[in-house]
């Protein structure tokens, strides 16, 4: 019984040391495997940045092209808001002229019909020449003041939509400003510092424990292995 106790113990240690270099080649494949996905990842994220650095440089570029045209737009609204003022004025200067000049042809018109000689009306034609002009100009005034009005509306419409696009024109400009403050590379750049960090934990967690248990399991299988008693000698008890 004393002597199978050994060699029982002996053969459990070698069992152990056996599944610990199991354990620490698994576990040695495995942080290879993760430092293989480490590396990878690295590379895949620097390549997206680079990418998207590229790409948020063009839409920048595009952000600060459109915000020049709206602010072009906003100032040539604003020049055709001023040419609408002056237009809107002279028309309604237009229409008062028109009313002052059927209101003279109008009295025109009948102080040659006053005019009588023996009876006899001879500016009649004359007359009747003015009065078809003043005629003729009868609610012209009105549609002038219409077109005025209409001028007017249009030039407020078009003044709001200058305020409109010179305020898209800075918030266009404001964000292609902020894409070339670096403020997506930085997140990536962050996003990448993290994943590493993680995956090299992971790397860490496998190897450490599965080094160690190689290094346990070579050592128990040395150690049971130089226990071992040799094989009695064929000139043993002779």
């Amino acid at each position: 019984m004393a002597e199978h106790r050994p060699i029982g113990l002996r053969a459990g240690l070698q069992r152990l040391s056996t599944g610990l270099i199991v354990y620490g080649l698994i576990g040695v494949f495995v942080a290879i495997v993760g430092f293989g996905a480490l590396v990878w990842a690295n590379n895949r994220i620097a390549t997206l940045s680079d990418r998207v650095g590229t790409s948020v440089e063009q839409m920048a570029t595009t952000l600060d092209n459109t915000a020049k045209a709206l602010q072009d737009a906003s100032s040539t609204a604003d020049g055709f808001t001023q040419t609408l003022d002056r237009t809107s004025e002279g028309v309604s200067s237009a229409a008062q002229t028109i009313v002052g000049v059927r209101t003279n042809l109008q009295s025109l018109e009948s102080a040659l019909q006053a005019v009588s000689i023996l009876g006899v009306n001879p500016l009649n034609v004359a007359a009747n020449a003015v009065g078809g002009i003043a005629t003729a100009l009868q609610g012209l005034d009105t549609r002038l003041t219409a077109i005025a009005d209409s001028l007017e509306g249009n030039r407020s419409r078009l003044s709001a939509n200058a305020t409109s696009l010179a305020a898209l024109g800075e918030s266009t400009a404001a964000l292609a400003a902020r894409l070339r403050s670096g403020a997506v590379e930085d997140s990536l750049a962050d996003v990448q510092a993290l994943l590493i960090v993680t995956l090299l934990l992971f790397v860490l967690w496998s190897a450490v424990p599965a080094f160690g248990a190689l290094a346990l399991g070579i050592w128990l299988r040395r150690e049971t292995d130089r226990a071992t008693p040799a094989p009695p000698g064929p000139f043993v008890g002779v």
